[in-house]
């Protein structure tokens, strides 16, 4: 996993599976819009990550999907996530019109 600290120490983390949905949205970003909007999108979603670090509260409940299961948009994709003990795990990074049961199953992001 992926480990981003800012300088309040607030982190987050992501799981495998979204690290695959970070890749192919950098895959179609690259080839639609060129290499630098997917520099500046990265930066939207990044930013939108600590934020939620930051702020674990500002996501809505998505519990009916899975335990502990919070979303928030970030950019043009919500951002699904469970809040730790000392950090967020970022369990995947969905396009807004993408069905989350269709796409979350908890066995594959939890350890």
């Amino acid at each position: 996993m992926s480990v981003y600290l800012n300088m309040q120490n607030k982190q987050y983390k992501l799981s495998q599976l979204a690290q695959e949905h970070l890749l192919k949205i950098k895959h179609y970003t690259i080839e639609n819009f060129a290499e630098a909007q997917w520099q500046k999108y990265k930066s939207t979603l990044l930013s939108g990550f600590q934020t939620l670090a930051d702020n674990p509260g500002l996501g809505k409940s998505c519990e009916d999907i899975y335990q502990n299961g919070f979303y928030f948009p970030v950019g043009k994709h919500m951002a699904y996530y469970t809040k730790e003990a000392d950090f967020i795990l970022i369990v995947a990074v969905l396009g807004q019109s993408q069905l989350p049961q269709k796409h979350l199953k908890q066995s594959r992001f939890v350890s």
